[in-house]
């Protein structure tokens, strides 16, 4: 009896570490994953130089206008 303990014991604890991954039943496909978070709206990244305008003052690119130059105080927008 206590040969078939021992025996039983042993199997059950190599069973129990075996390095086979479980598998899922055949035929049931394994539910999906959450979706992705969602992305934040593109921005624009625009060159990070600066024009000099002829007041002495600078001006930076403008994201809104396809990085072109804000416009220098005093010029109308083109």
């Amino acid at each position: 009896m206590i040969r078939f303990l021992a025996a039983a014991s042993l199997l059950l604890m190599l069973g129990a570490c075996s390095p086979l991954p479980a598998q899922p039943a055949a035929g049931k496909p394994s539910p999906a994953g959450p979706p992705p978070p969602p992305m934040p709206d593109d921005r624009i990244v625009c060159p990070a130089d600066v024009k000099l305008c002829p007041d002495g003052s600078y001006v930076s690119r403008d994201p809104s206008r396809g990085c072109a130059f804000k416009p220098c105080p005093g010029e109308r927008p083109q």
